[in-house]
This record gives structure tokens, C-alpha cells and sequence, in this order.
């Protein structure tokens, strides 16, 4: 099975909106998450990483419950970075 790519954003995120258009465009399936509506996840990740920004990637490996998490500031700092590196998952 396929890694499954899953991104934490919120409505007014201009970068979160900005990650998900490149995306879609580049014809990358992904899952958002709106952490707003999803606060319980959102707080298992925050407390996994030690960090509460968005937009946060997970690429969930193989259907299980492992994989990487990247964070914006820590993991890449520009959409450019992100999108290569969720493309080596696919």
C-alpha cells in the first residue's frame, strides 16, 4: 500500500492554502487536517514534536501508525523544500 500524506493546517493560513493549491495542482494526493476541528490529534502531535506550527506534514508509512512528521521552521523553511520532499514518498 501507498504512503498516505497527511498535512495539519488551519483555514486562514495563507501558507497552509498556498502548500495544499501546489499540491493539487502537482496532481499529489494528500489529507488535510484542520487542527481546529481535530484538537485531539493536533495535541498527540504537538506533544510528539514539541511543536505547535503549521503547516505540519506527516507521511504515514504503509497504513501504520509510524512515519516522519516535518515542520515548518525546523524541517524546511519554503513550500519548494516541502513539496520535493513529500514527492520522494510517492
Amino acid at each position: 500500500m501507498a504512503n498516505k500524506i497527511i498535512i495539519f493546517t488551519l483555514d486562514n493560513c495563507i501558507h497552509c492554502k498556498s502548500l495544499k493549491k501546489r499540491l493539487k495542482n502537482d496532481n499529489v494526493s494528500f489529507v488535510d487536517v484542520d487542527i481546529d476541528s481535530n484538537q485531539e490529534l493536533w495535541d498527540d502531535v504537538v506533544n510528539q514534536t514539541g511543536h505547535n506550527v503549521v503547516p505540519s506534514v506527516y507521511i504515514q508509512k504503509d497504513e501504520m501508525d509510524d512515519g516522519p512528521i516535518y515542520i515548518p521552521g525546523k524541517d524546511f523553511e519554503d513550500e519548494e523544500t516541502i513539496v520535493n520532499i513529500i514527492k520522494t514518498y510517492i
